[in-house]
């Protein structure tokens, strides 16, 4: 018997830094991908990716870009500095839609016509994956806390395989799985507890402290890949130090003022 299968509830995405909240009982916690990228910022070839879609759409639009910048309007130079400035960030925005969307669909248990046509290759694969790995689905898109380390998160499928191992599992659809995406999983599995609208789920949450694995499941438009993470004692402690730095950054407000015991300035 499956347990409740819930969407996220009770969280709110800060406009203004991107971050994301999750409440308990009135108190916000940000969420565990959240503190990931604080820790993990831009990796390298990312950023240079990024400063590269900007070059080439003012590289391959250079007669609007004229067009715009000869205009003597504060308001159509604005929209150009914009224009520009989105380049960097439109295809991984809408990457992290597609992948908002997939995840909707095979944790929705949607039919193939059900959902738009590129969404369908992602879920051919899900039900593939389910196929072939024969999971008996226990819950989706649960909401995971840890008041004492202060974090949330959401999971995306807890699964009873075959061979009887509880495992917890996320979902990835973009082009490769890195380091930090072991550290997402390894964050869900030392929750405390399930629960959302300040009440605790108790049997999900027995299923969570008795689940013993944890996995990746890759999905591409081509195939899918279930990669199974071990919980290493290296794993575990770096989960810990990133926890303690994302928080710790998170608290200063990217502010250097708490800190500074002494100030002093001088001007030749």
């Amino acid at each position: 018997m499956a347990l409740a299968e819930v969407g996220p509830r009770n969280a709110r995405t800060d406009s203004e830094t991107g971050l994301r909240y999750y409440t308990w009982q009135g108190k916000e916690y940000p969420s565990m991908t959240s503190l990931l990228s604080i820790a993990g910022g831009v990796r390298f070839p990312i950023h240079q990716w990024a400063i590269t879609q900007v070059v080439n759409r003012a590289v391959d639009n250079v007669g609007d870009l004229n067009r715009m910048l000869t205009q003597d309007d504060p308001k159509v130079i604005a929209a150009a500095k914009t224009w520009l400035r989105r380049a960097s960030t439109e295809a991984r925005d809408t990457a992290a839609d597609l992948g908002s969307r997939v995840h909707a669909a095979a944790t929705g248990n949607l039919g193939l016509g059900q959902v738009s046509p590129d969404i369908v290759p992602y879920l051919r694969q899900y039900r593939n994956w389910v196929d072939v790995m024969k999971p008996d689905i226990i819950a989706v898109e649960q909401q995971v806390f840890n008041l004492t380390k202060g974090y949330a998160g959401s999971f995306d499928v807890a699964a009873r395989m075959p061979d009887h191992r509880s495992v917890v599992i996320d979902i990835k659809t973009g082009k490769g799985t890195y380091p930090e995406h072991a550290l997402q999983v390894c964050g869900y599995a030392l929750a405390e507890f399930v629960g959302e609208d300040d009440v605790i789920d108790a049997r999900a949450t027995e299923w969570l402290l008795n689940a013993n694995g944890m996995a990746l499941l890759h999905l591409r438009p081509d195939g899918w890949e279930w990669q199974e993470v071990e919980v290493t004692r290296d794993l575990t402690r770096a989960f810990n130090a990133m926890l303690v730095h994302s928080l710790w950054n998170h608290q200063q407000q990217n502010k250097v003022d708490g800190l500074v015991l002494h100030s002093q300035k001088g001007k030749a």
